[in-house]
Order: C-alpha cells, then structure tokens, then sequence
C-alpha cells in the first residue's frame, strides 16, 4: 500500500493534493492507495482547552476522501494510549495488518511519543518515504486552522476556495417556534452535529440538499421539486443566529428553500454556503425584518440562481 496519514480536517485544497501523491505512487508500485486519520482530533486529547470544532464531521470526511479516490480508509481512535506510542511501536502496529510499501506524507508530519517521528525517523528505519511540499494559494500554504478562521469571520467566499467546494453542513430538519411561517417565510431548522463547525452569525445565500434516509429507500424523496437541476438541490436563503428581534437565546441553523413547497420535518437537510450577505439584526419591527427577508431572497436569487 501508498499510505498517508494525518487528520485531514476539512479535506482541503491542500488534503486533496496530498491525496493525489498517494494515488500516484500508489498506481506506480501497483498498490493501493490508503489513509489513515484520527477521531477525536489529537489536539482535542492532547490540549483540550484547545480543541478545533470540526470543519467536516466524520463521516464528511470519509465520504470526501473516497470520493478523491482512496481505496481503503482507516480511522483510529486516538487517545493517551495511541499518543504514547513509540515512533517504532506505531509503525511495527502497521506493518502487522498491512503491506506498507511508502509512506506519502506532508512536509511537517511527525507522530509518535512527543512527536519525534518523521520523514529522516522513517527514512532511517528503512521505510520508503515521498514528502510532498507544502501546497500554496496565493502565495500563502493552506492550512486547516486558516479554514476554520475564515468561516467563523464570515468570509465563506475565501474558505470555499481553499476547500474547493462550499462549505456545508448537514442535520435532521426539527421543529420551531414556526416564526418563519407566521411571516411568509417557513424556515427549515437542522440539528447540528456536536463539535461541527459554525458560520459566524448572520444571513447568507446558499442551497439545500435533501439527503436520502437509507431506512426510506428509493421514496425518500417523493413529492419534491427542487428550484434548480443537478446537484445543486435548492436555492435557499440562510441564517445562523439567535432571532435577536424576537429575544431568541437558542442558535439556530436554518433555511428557507426557494419556490419549494412541502414537509421537511424529520427528514435530513445539508445545507451549502456560499455568500455572506449580512450580519445577525435585530430589527426594531418585525415589518422592517420582513423588508430584509424580501432583499435577502433577492439577493441569494441572484447570488446562486443560473
């Protein structure tokens, strides 16, 4: 096997580059490519205090790296056992379940007990090892921590380019207060998935994406009819914010599809972001909001719509 490991939040621009090199060398010795990653985060165990949220949960990123092409995915649980492991502990670990034939990895890997393997380490210890060079935009290597910056700021416009993709999120649509309704926008409201990552507060174009509940079957979907075609799903106007002109205190993630009419309730929604309009307000009257609802389904129309 080509192996790569590391935790690959995100799946970035710079991940999909790394996994390219795997699937390349991979091809060349007539191997396969594979990856190992980490659930929790290390740091998330090492530094608790400064435990990343989560730009992709785990079963994002698994679905995002197969769909890069890696054949076979390992996630290991990491905790104080795995983190003290020997450099030579974790690789004779490998060598007993797999056919490891070179390591692919990123230009500032390191694992094992306090870090102190790496490409020389591996290298020394007769392994094959390809390093891949940092990956640049801009001028600037891409790093998930950058990722997670820009999204909490609100420039979701930078992130996705770095991730090459919009940043999504996904959740059970549940029951609301039904706001949205009594003003002629019903909003659909997702449970959001411990530790994920969220946008900063405030209203954005974007679009939803009804995924299909494998206990349904082919009939998920029945009775839908999506504003746009493809894989885009719906054009759909977006908040996140706490309703501050209605005293909300619980944060809500929720959509109001575009030219949709239906039940939403109970089924699963992802939710794609891709430009922010504006921040969460709190306006002095529910008409002066319904003005901005009118101008922010204007605006995700033009934003999003073809």
């Amino acid at each position: 096997m080509a192996l790569t490991i590391g935790s690959f939040d995100g799946v970035h621009l710079g991940h999909l580059d790394v996994i390219g090199h795997v699937i390349a060398s991979a091809k060349e010795l007539e191997a396969q490519p594979a990856l190992i990653t980490f659930e929790p985060h290390p740091r998330c165990v090492l530094d608790p205090a400064n435990c990343p949220q989560s730009i992709t949960t785990l079963q994002e990123k698994l679905a995002l790296i197969e769909a890069a092409g890696i054949e076979h995915a390992v996630v290991l649980r990491f905790d104080r056992e795995l983190a003290s492991l020997s450099p030579q502990e974790f690789v004779d670990r490998l060598a007993n379940v797999m056919d490891l034939r070179r390591w692919v990895i990123g230009y500032d890997f390191a694992f094992g007990r306090g870090r102190t393997g790496s490409a020389q380490w591996l290298r020394e210890n007769g392994q094959q090892v390809e390093v891949v060079p940092p990956f640049q935009l801009d001028g600037h290597d891409l790093h998930s921590s950058e990722v997670r910056r820009l999204i909490t700021a609100g420039d979701i416009e930078h992130a996705n380019r770095l991730l090459g993709r919009e940043y999504s999120m996904a959740g059970p649509v549940e029951a609301g207060e039904r706001v949205g309704r009594q003003l002629g926008f019903p909003t659909a409201n997702i449970g959001v998935e411990p530790n994920k990552l969220i946008p900063a507060l405030g209203a954005y174009a974007g679009r939803a994406r009804l995924i299909p509940s494998p206990r349904r079957g082919e009939g998920q979907g029945e009775g839908l009819k999506p504003a746009t075609s493809g894989s885009e799903g719906f054009i759909a106007a977006l908040s996140v914010g706490y309703r501050p002109t209605f005293g909300g205190t619980q944060l809500r993630v929720e959509a109001f599809l575009l030219d949709f009419e239906g039940d939403l309730y109970q089924k699963r929604l992802e939710l794609h972001f891709v430009r922010y309009l504006h921040p969460d307000i709190k306006f002095p009257s529910t008409d002066d909001l319904v003005r901005q609802l009118l101008q922010d389904v204007a605006d995700t129309r033009r934003t999003v719509g073809r």
